[in-house]
């Protein structure tokens, strides 16, 4: 329980585990709605064409009752069936007929579909007409009663299929037949713009998608759905096809849309997970530096307030009575002043510069004198313990450089302080001083346990330390190079890092030469401006 307190890895069971469990169970849902949208999709073009099926023999229905109805005395009257079928036309109709019955004659009518009467009629028709009428001139001649004469069809001649409707007199006797013969290409046309039309009232936003056909011949093409014609072409059959896709291209393009979606949702909810586990990560690792931060500026500052109050106390007490115990004791409280001053001087540096109101007092100073000065400084204590801590400079000397006196000198006693900490037993630190054309450098060596190669872009982050044994065995407050770094690039410089484990470090700050100006945040402006 610990474990996952600290860590992040709680969050794999949590979230990570079900989301997956969610993108597969997401997976499959939508390839079980991809095989149902294939069939939902058959299935409305299905119904599709039954609905236009049922219109185009409803229209044949209704325009053929329309253009064979009309009163008994016309019969008889060729210019009142011309007028009739002039204002009754019937689409797909190639010819109209009438069947007048005398006894044991019947008198035969043909007229276009614009009402003109014609004499000119095909051999096939006039023997059509009569195959469809016999019957009917058979019921006149044993005086059969049609009570409701009904809307026939005969399409024994598949080439001339007769559309017709008895006409009785008022005892409902067979006096006469009116028909209509249809032709196979108008017909065709016809029902092709009433389906339209039909498509067009029932699926007003899908009818440009949807084209209508008529064939004579069976479909095996599955994207088609087709239904058969009920009054008239009862041999035909209509269909219905989608133009844009085939029910399986729209099911594998909705399946393909779903998982997009349903991906990119899962992608942007994995993209944020990580987000926040990387913050929280870096939180609680901030955190946990934090923590070591406070323990170990917690211990630097025990560790010299004792040995001064240690010291003090001999000498307050008269322990002490020779001037050689007075000066050594005397120095060692020196030392830990310095080495207190020092650490605060970080503390306090390292809040102004979070809070963006560190200045800086930039003036010309001599870089040879200010590290020969600083290293003899932190030098003079170490001596009796050992350290061999030299100085070299180039004989001719630099020219002053623009910088911050103080703040540069804290920045290389933070170097020199890393070097000393960090030595392993070999006490050997140098500082050199050279320079080129364009800059000054100064470098700080040592001979210590040296910084990994993945770990020395890190070092310079605030409370990061190295994750080395020797290094953790090393109290420290982990702000000294971050501050190092800051001030450095403050002057418009930089610092490098030459090191490897086990062979020591060489930290070399470069500052330009001439009138650097430092860095200076938005927020400092303006308090030098107040």
């Amino acid at each position: 329980m610990r474990f996952f307190r600290r860590s992040i890895l709680w969050i794999v069971p949590v979230v990570v585990i079900p989301l997956g469990a969610l993108l597969l169970f997401q997976y499959r849902f939508l390839r079980t709605l991809e095989s149902k949208t294939v069939l939902a999709e058959r299935s409305w073009l299905r119904d599709s064409a039954e609905r236009v099926a049922e219109d185009i023999d409803q229209y044949y229905r209704t325009a053929a009752w329309q253009a064979l109805t009309f009163e008994n005395r016309c019969l008889c009257r060729s210019d009142l069936l011309s007028a009739h079928f002039a204002t009754h036309p019937l689409r797909g109709a190639r010819s109209f007929f009438v069947v007048q019955f005398d006894n044991e004659h019947a008198h035969y009518a043909y007229f276009t579909p614009q009402g003109v009467p014609n004499k000119h009629v095909e051999l096939e028709e006039e023997q059509a007409v009569k195959l469809a009428t016999v019957t009917w001139h058979v019921a006149h001649k044993m005086r059969r009663i049609t009570v409701h004469p009904p809307l026939l069809v005969d399409e024994r001649d598949l080439n001339n299929r007769v559309i017709l409707r008895p006409a009785v007199d008022s005892t409902h006797r067979v006096i006469g037949v009116v028909g209509a013969i249809l032709d196979d290409r108008l017909a065709r046309q016809t029902m092709m713009d009433v389906g339209a039309l039909s498509l067009k009232k029932h699926y007003p936003e899908d009818a440009g998608a949807l084209r209508v056909l008529i064939t004579d011949h069976a479909v095996l093409n599955s994207n088609i759905r087709t239904q058969p014609l009920s009054f008239v072409f009862t041999n035909w059959r209509l269909g219905i096809k989608d133009l844009c896709a085939t029910p399986e291209e729209l099911a594998a393009l909705g399946f393909k849309n779903n998982m997009m979606l349903g991906g990119g949702v899962m992608i942007v909810l994995f993209g944020a997970i990580g987000l926040a586990v990387q913050s929280a990560s870096r939180q609680m690792k901030l955190s946990q530096m934090k923590s070591d931060f406070v323990s170990n500026v917690s211990h630097e500052l025990r560790t010299p307030l004792a040995s001064i109050r240690v010291f003090g106390e001999y000498m307050r007490l008269g322990r002490v009575t020779s001037d050689d115990k007075v000066r050594e004791y005397g120095e060692y409280i020196e030392a830990e002043s310095r080495r207190l001053t020092q650490l605060i001087n970080n503390i306090l540096d390292f809040s102004k510069i979070e809070s963006a109101e560190k200045k800086y007092k930039m003036a010309e100073a001599n870089v040879v004198d200010l590290a020969h000065d600083t290293t003899c400084a932190f030098a003079m204590p170490l001596r009796e313990k050992g350290y061999d801590i030299s100085f070299t400079a180039p004989a001719t000397g630099i020219g002053p450089v623009v910088v911050d006196r103080d703040a540069m000198a804290q920045v290389l006693m933070n170097l020199l302080d890393n070097a000393v900490k960090y030595s392993n037993g070999d006490k050997r630190v140098a500082v050199s001083v050279n320079s080129d054309e364009t800059s000054v450098r100064i470098a700080v060596s040592d001979h210590g346990i040296g910084i990994p190669a993945a770990e020395q872009k890190k070092i310079f982050e605030k409370f990061y330390r190295v994750g080395s044994g020797l290094v953790h065995n090393v109290k420290g407050s982990g702000l000294g190079l971050a501050i190092v770094a800051h001030v450095v690039k403050a002057h418009g410089g930089r610092v490098d890092v030459t090191s490897a484990p086990g062979e020591g470090s060489t930290f070399t700050i470069v500052l330009p030469k001439g009138t650097a100006t430092p860095m200076e945040t938005p927020k400092a402006k303006e308090t030098e401006a107040a």
